[in-house]
C-alpha cells in the first residue's frame, strides 16, 4: 500500500471537510425530520392510505382537524394539500371522503370536509389555509406555523380544502 503525500493528505482533508460542512450546512434549518405538505402527489391516496393519519403523534403529517372547538373531539391528521376533501381522489378505486379517526373522541368516523371546528399546525415552516370551497376557493382561515385556531371562524363546519405554504 503506497504512503499518501503531504499534499495529498491535504486534499483529502479539505475534501472531508467541504462534504461534512456541507451537510452540516444544509441540515442545519430544521432541527426534525418534518415532511413537505406542499410536496406534489398524484393521488390522496397517500393520505388515506397512510398510519400518519391516525397516528397520535406524527412528524410527517403534522396538522390536524378537530371535530370540535377547542382542539376537542374526533381528529385527524393532514400532511399534504387536499383539494376537495369530501373527494379525495384515488388511483383505483372511487374517490372518497376524508374521516376522522376513529375511537378519537365525539364524532368519530364522521366526515373531516364540512364537519371541523378547530385545528392545529405542528409544522414549523408551513402555514396552512383551510377554505370554505373546493379548490382552495371562498372565505378562509390561515393556520400559522406551530399554532392552532380554537374555533374556525371562517370555515367552521364549511372547510372543504386545505392548501400549504411557506410564510415567505
Amino acid at each position: 500500500m503506497q504512503t499518501p503525500t503531504p499534499s495529498r493528505r491535504r486534499l483529502r482533508t479539505a475534501l472531508v471537510a467541504a462534504v461534512m460542512g456541507a451537510s452540516a450546512f444544509t441540515g442545519s434549518g430544521m432541527a426534525h425530520a418534518e415532511g413537505d405538505p406542499t410536496a406534489w402527489i398524484s393521488s390522496d391516496e397517500d393520505t388515506i392510505m397512510s398510519m400518519e393519519t391516525c397516528a397520535s403523534q406524527s412528524e410527517e403529517f403534522r396538522f390536524r382537524f378537530y371535530y370540535s372547538p377547542n382542539y376537542q373531539g374526533a381528529w385527524v391528521n393532514v400532511g399534504h394539500n387536499i383539494y376537495d376533501l369530501l373527494n379525495l381522489k384515488m388511483t383505483a378505486s372511487p374517490a372518497r371522503p376524508l374521516y376522522f379517526c376513529g375511537g378519537t373522541g365525539s364524532g368519530s368516523g364522521q366526515r373531516a370536509g364540512n364537519n371541523s371546528a378547530s385545528a392545529y399546525n405542528w409544522y414549523e415552516g408551513y402555514i396552512g389555509t383551510v377554505y370554505y370551497s373546493a379548490g382552495y376557493k371562498g372565505a378562509f382561515d390561515m393556520v400559522g406555523t406551530r399554532s392552532g385556531i380554537s374555533t374556525l371562524w371562517n370555515t367552521r363546519n364549511n372547510n372543504r380544502s386545505i392548501q400549504f405554504s411557506r410564510p415567505w
